[in-house]
């Protein structure tokens, strides 16, 4: 699995298409264009791009209150079941970093944060890349 992360608009999507040389946007999975969360993939694409992970866990969370870290755990796993069952299968998760700046005030704001962090630390946790894009400019840290 490869995570990309990094501000709103600082061409993730880009970045990824380049490095990756994706003309072909069918294995393309985006909560951006009001894709529904694949809390498992059932692709037969040997590449298969997950983006909008902070907007997915908004509304899995706003849907039902009780998800926590344990629910998003299992739906790593189910990803990176999928991408084990074949080794020329290649996972890539995009999303946006929103844990910088000021704390929000509303209750479900911050839970919602909460989440996407936690969300993230189990992703990097499980990835074999994790790359950071500002600016246009990528940083690999795994």
């Amino acid at each position: 699995m490869h995570v990309v992360t990094g501000g709103a608009y600082h061409g993730k999507s880009s970045w990824v298409k380049n490095f990756y040389r994706l003309d072909d946007e069918s294995a393309w999975i985006s909560a951006y264009r009001h894709h529904p969360c694949p809390y498992t993939i059932d692709m037969i694409s040997e590449v298969v791009i997950l983006e909008g992970i902070e907007e997915w866990i908004r509304q899995t969370t706003v849907k039902d209150k009780s998800f926590d870290r344990n629910d998003g755990q299992r739906v790593i796993n189910s990803w990176l079941a999928w991408e084990l069952e074949d080794k020329n299968r290649q996972l890539i998760v995009i999303g946006t970093d929103i844990s910088k700046g000021i704390v929000p005030m509303d209750r479900e704001d911050r839970w919602w944060r909460d989440m996407v962090g936690w969300f993230f630390q189990d992703l990097v946790l499980h990835c074999e890349r994790f790359d950071v894009v500002w600016y246009g400019i990528p940083m690999q840290l795994k």
